[in-house]
């Protein structure tokens, strides 16, 4: 058993051999011999056969005597008294932190935003001190804002190449930058570039140099522009072989923003891309941009400014006029639209379908509109999951909550499931149905419970430098320098009633709403799961009737029969003479029971008509009645576009004199 350290070797106790043996590591150095070691080789394509095989898993293998020309070649090395150039000590890593001292000085109560301190045509610079964490790093984020990223699907996939490839170059330094606590990483976003550079702060500046010089001189091998673009075609193929349910977002995101990239139009153009093209394109780029900058942790004004003027002095830029600088918009659904969009999965053998089921409420930064998704999402998110996964078992992934993209806001349902998406669409309907019921009924008390804890979520404590970074990048990013939204959202939630989200469940979420807006992604596997027992099917039709244990008469009528059409009678059966329901109310349950047994299709109450190019969206709004999507260009080109994003404050209100 492992005895107790030393307070002063808590950290090195496990590592360090502190009894010096020589005797014993004479006798460890001896067993290094010519004549006592084994070799294992692994390869994914070995030449040869196999023999042997192992016992638990049944892996092939073979054992053989090392050759006696490769021992040679081992002797020859050990005995020659030149060591081979390749076996030398580890250089110097120049990113090994010296100074680790951090100045701490209590505050009552740790500063909830970043100072603006330079705010000018060409640079915006966000900095922090860090006031309560008090730890020796530092995070550092430098947007280079540009329109060029995302003028067509070929730009895009050209800056993503010129980011894989400046990655790929920095590789040298990575490994040395990793070991001593230091990150980074160079990506591009629909609205330009993003240098991140986090870890010890004492030598993070000698890395960031070294990162903008690579993104500045990047020369494009036309080897290694291969292997780059070799690999993400892989990715881009591969990616149409992932689960349905992390590919479902890649498809609805393009009805939400104004632009997106889809991942077949990306494929389409690689091929035609050559190393030349990406090396010509890249310094139009950086040639013309708006630079912001967030600099946060245990670093000083003077030490961000000193950042900022490196990466003004390495890419000198020019000013990107204020009216040419990305505007983050979202698409307007229509009050009253109903609209389906289906795809076909690549994968052969895949047999989970998936829907992604979203309704559109409005603009992310409208705070009463985002404090009643947030609660909403707290209050479905259990009786959601125990309707759909527990008691209905459509599948293993079910989510629902508040969704919010770019400026986009709404509440989704996704499942992942081995039923067609039309009839996973009925069950979803059914389950808002259930809910609209439940929240009319909720207890004053229960609702109140409900919204103390999405307002302690809200309200809840940073928990490191990480965590309250990503809240200031986020809001920096996103264009609307909201840094105390938690805090608005909190104020907010407080004041909803009851009355306020049964309004709000009525207007946009009910599926008898005449105005709520409705858009749902299916993604359709080609192959089909094995068809259900009929002891499943019983237990089936069971749970869509919420037939009990305790319901003997109604269990016999389910238990007595040898089909599906038979359980069907069964049912109808146990509606009108059992329950007494009257015919139209037992012909709709009917149904949702048929659905359960793959007899009828109950999710669309009618197939969708097409949007095509002729189409009018006025002429389809009508929410009763679903309309798919056949082309997604036109679909968009009807569609209104929001406001773009605003400041929640003016920014003078954040400039501090350095």
């Amino acid at each position: 058993m492992q005895g107790p350290y030393d307070r002063r070797m808590l950290l090195s106790g496990p590592a360090t051999i502190k009894k010096f043996d020589a005797e014993l590591i004479s006798e460890a150095m001896s067993y290094l011999r010519l004549d006592n070691f084994r070799m294992t080789i692994v390869s994914q394509d070995f030449p040869g056969s196999w023999n042997q095989k192992e016992k638990w898993y049944g892996t092939e293998y073979k054992v053989e005597k090392i050759p006696e020309d490769f021992l040679a070649e081992i002797r020859e090395a050990f005995e020659s008294k030149s060591r081979p150039a390749e076996l030398h000590l580890p250089h110097k890593n120049e990113f090994i932190p010296t100074r680790l001292k951090v100045e701490k000085k209590d505050v009552e109560q740790p500063t909830k935003e970043p100072k603006l301190i330079r705010h000018d045509d060409n640079v915006r610079v966000w900095w922090k001190k860090d006031d309560q964490f008090w730890v020796p790093k530092a995070h550092v984020h430098i947007y280079f804002r540009t329109p060029i990223t995302s003028v067509t699907a070929r730009t895009t996939l050209l800056c993503t190449l010129y980011c894989e490839l400046v990655n790929d170059a920095l590789a040298e330094f990575s490994y040395d930058a990793s070991h001593s606590g230091l990150m980074y990483n160079f990506t591009n976003h629909i609205r330009g570039l993003l240098i991140d550079v986090s870890g010890y702060n004492d030598k993070l500046n000698v890395l960031l140099e070294k990162v903008l010089l690579q993104v500045r001189d990047l020369e494009v091998s036309v080897d290694r522009f291969k292997i780059i673009r070799d690999r993400m075609l892989r990715y881009l193929r591969n990616s149409e072989y992932e689960q349905p349910f992390d590919q479902v977002g890649t498809y609805s995101e393009q009805f939400k923003s104004e632009k997106s990239v889809t991942n077949d139009e990306l494929l389409s153009e690689l091929e035609n891309v050559t190393a030349q093209d990406v090396q010509q394109f890249f310094p139009q780029i950086l040639a013309q941009c708006h630079i912001e900058v967030l600099a946060h942790g245990n670093l000083y004004n003077e030490e961000a400014l000193k950042i900022t003027d490196l990466v003004e002095r390495t890419i000198k830029p020019r000013r990107l006029p204020a009216n040419q600088v990305p505007t983050r918009r979202g698409l307007i659904w229509p009050s009253g639209s109903n609209f389906i969009y289906e795809k076909q999965l690549k994968d052969p053998e895949n047999t989970n379908h998936c829907i992604e089921y979203s309704l559109y409420t409005g603009h992310r930064y409208d705070s009463v509109m985002r404090a009643k998704l947030l609660l909403l999402g707290q209050m479905t998110n259990e009786p959601c999951f125990n309707q759909l996964r527990t008691i209905e078992q459509l599948g293993y992934v079910v989510f629902s909550g508040p969704s919010f993209d770019d400026i986009w806001s709404g509440y989704c349902i996704l499942i992942q499931s081995e039923k067609d998406c039309r009839y996973l669409e009925g069950r979803i309907e059914n389950f808002l149905n259930i809910f609209e019921q439940t929240l009319n009924d909720m207890s004053e008390e229960d609702f109140e419970r409900h919204k103390r804890a999405m307002i302690n979520n809200r309200l809840a404590k940073l928990k490191n430098l990480s965590s309250e970074d990503n809240m200031f990048w986020n809001h920096i990013y996103s264009d609307s320098y909201d840094f105390l939204q938690a805090d608005v959202d909190a104020k907010t939630l407080e004041k909803l009633t009851k009355k306020d989200m049964a309004d709000f469940y009525s207007q946009y979420i009910s599926t008898s709403s005449s105005q709520r807006s409705k858009l749902s992604v299916h993604l359709q596997a080609q192959a089909k799961a094995k068809e259900p027992s009929l002891g499943e099917n019983k237990t089936a039709a069971a749970a869509a009737l919420n037939i009990t244990a305790n319901d003997e008469a109604s269990q016999t009528r389910v238990e007595e029969v040898s089909s599906k059409e038979a359980i069907s009678d069964a049912v109808a059966d146990h509606l009108t003479d059992d329950l007494k329901v009257e015919k139209e109310v037992a012909d709709k349950v009917l149904d949702e029971a048929k659905a359960e047994l793959g007899i009828a299709d109950s999710g669309l109450s009618a197939p969708p008509q097409a949007f095509n190019a002729s189409t009018d969206v006025k002429e389809v709004v009508d929410a009763s009645h679903p309309v798919l999507i056949k082309n997604v260009h036109f679909w968009k080109a009807s569609m209104q576009v929001s406001s773009g994003v605003r400041p929640e404050r003016n920014l003078e209100e954040f400039v501090k004199i350095a």
